[in-house]
């Protein structure tokens, strides 16, 4: 399973290998992401990337949810999380 995560700039640009990534996941429910990163990976690019967009991929992740950014800044994450999920970032 892969989730895709929107993150700001610097986010982005200081996501590594076992690292962290804050960011927003579009959708539905439209929540906050804190991502434990695991190793990134080569992005290969697909038909519904958007132009102009960046994107970066890490596998084996935990990804952790919250309803807005003050519960995701105060680790106040909801029950359930995605262990070992593959995580996409763009900016």
């Amino acid at each position: 399973m892969a989730i895709r995560i929107k993150a700001i700039r610097e986010e982005f640009e200081a996501a590594c290998t076992d690292g962290c990534v804050y960011g927003y996941l579009r959708g539905k429910r439209g929540l906050y992401v804190y991502a434990e990163l695991g190793s990134e990976k080569e992005y290969i690019p697909s038909p519904n990337d958007e132009p102009m967009t960046e994107y970066r991929i890490f596998v084996s992740c935990n990804a952790y949810f919250a309803k807005t950014k003050d519960q995701l800044a105060n680790g106040e994450f909801e029950a359930e999380y995605l262990p070992d999920v593959t995580v996409i970032i763009y900016c």
